[in-house]
């Protein structure tokens, strides 16, 4: 897999005069113009363009490793199921741009680029018509649910590698195991989910990095997100609840540990050898945790729970308990009021509506 860094040093190598040209001599003026291009060269895009390109190239680096594809050239069946992939929690503005991250990326190396192909661009033309459509929004989890759906995840007691159970209430065996693992993981992934109002891409995208513990709980940097296109992070803090088998900090503290998670992304794949992963999970991960965990919990309508349905629980709980506005809003990290009022607005028309006057 070309290294980014190594290639683009030599990205505008053509546009140097060379040696022998005319006898041998490069005159002051050929070579003053070589240079002139080559500034033409750099400053074709801006900063924020670049930067923009550079973290969706090194998106698609991340996918294609994790996925065993091959990044440049990439095949359209690779770009294809990355789009695919990243449209769960990535806006059609922001897929266009990876796109054309992808698109740069190959052009600069002399590679014909997939994006360019028929079929990509009917799989971003289809996801774009899906994006119009006006979605069913997720049913919002609420604190009660979280309790119940944390309650049914396993991850009690310490179940030893050789298949043993010294704890005496946790089961042996290696698929027992990865359950127990994957019970941990999946319950701090749905209290810091909920805690943090979290969306499915940043949860995935969490690295020990991002994390920030302090005495009375976490701050936690979210790199880039819908609203925060330039990535320039975002902070999102997270309150340590004393005494609570509910608190999302001491849930992701204990999945750490369990773990062995020093560096690196934080939420990981469990396959069934309960060997943990090295790579993140993805935001289609965190969808299937919270259907399991709903189901698990014996939810009326599991299966319409989604990745989604934690950070609209949050602002739904938040609002319900009292929270203003703007703290809920801060949290998260909405830009459009209009996009954060969906959420709160049906909690309030039953808060403040004038049919509980009615004396009925």
């Amino acid at each position: 897999m070309p290294d980014t860094d190594e290639n683009d040093g030599q990205n505008h190598a053509h546009l140097a005069p060379e040696n022998g040209e005319e006898g041998g001599t490069i005159s002051p003026e050929l070579k003053d113009l070589a240079g002139k291009a080559i500034g033409y060269h750099e400053s074709a895009l801006s900063e924020n363009t670049r930067k923009a390109y550079q973290r969706g190239w090194e998106d698609f680096l991340s996918f294609c490793d994790t996925h065993g594809l091959e990044a440049a050239p990439a095949s359209e069946r690779a770009v294809a199921l990355y789009l695919s992939d990243r449209a769960e929690d990535l806006a059609t503005s922001t897929l266009s741009q990876r796109m054309a991250a992808i698109q740069h990326a190959h052009d600069e190396r002399g590679l014909e680029s997939p994006t360019r192909s028929k079929a990509v661009q009917n799989v971003m033309r289809g996801i774009r018509r899906e994006s119009d459509r006006t979605p069913e929004q997720a049913p919002p989890l609420l604190t009660e649910h979280i309790k119940n759906m944390v309650d049914a995840l396993p991850g009690e007691g310490e179940p030893s590698r050789d298949g043993g159970s010294p704890s005496g209430n946790a089961p042996g065996g290696t698929e027992a195991r990865a359950a127990w693992l994957r019970g941990n993981r999946d319950k701090a992934l749905l209290l810091t989910g909920f805690a943090g109002a979290f969306r499915r891409s940043e949860l995935a995208a969490l690295r020990q990095k991002h994390i920030d513990p302090r005495p009375d709980g976490l701050l936690v940097t979210v790199p880039e997100s819908k609203t925060d296109q330039e990535g320039d992070g975002q902070l999102v803090a997270i309150r340590r609840i004393e005494d609570s088998d509910y608190c999302p900090v001491s849930a992701l503290r204990r999945w750490v540990a369990v773990a062995s998670i020093e560096e690196g992304a934080v939420f990981r794949g469990v396959p069934r050898s309960g060997f943990i992963s090295r790579n993140a999970i993805t935001g289609r991960t965190v969808g299937n945790a919270v259907k399991r965990a709903a189901e698990a919990a014996g939810l009326p309508q599991a299966e319409d729970y989604t990745g989604h349905s934690l950070r609209a629980g949050h602002i739904t709980q938040a609002s319900m308990e009292g929270a203003p506005d703007a703290a809920i809003q801060a949290q998260s990290r909405h830009e459009s009021d209009r996009a954060f009022r969906e959420y709160v607005r049906p909690q309030k028309l039953l808060e403040n509506t004038s049919s509980a006057h009615l004396g009925l």
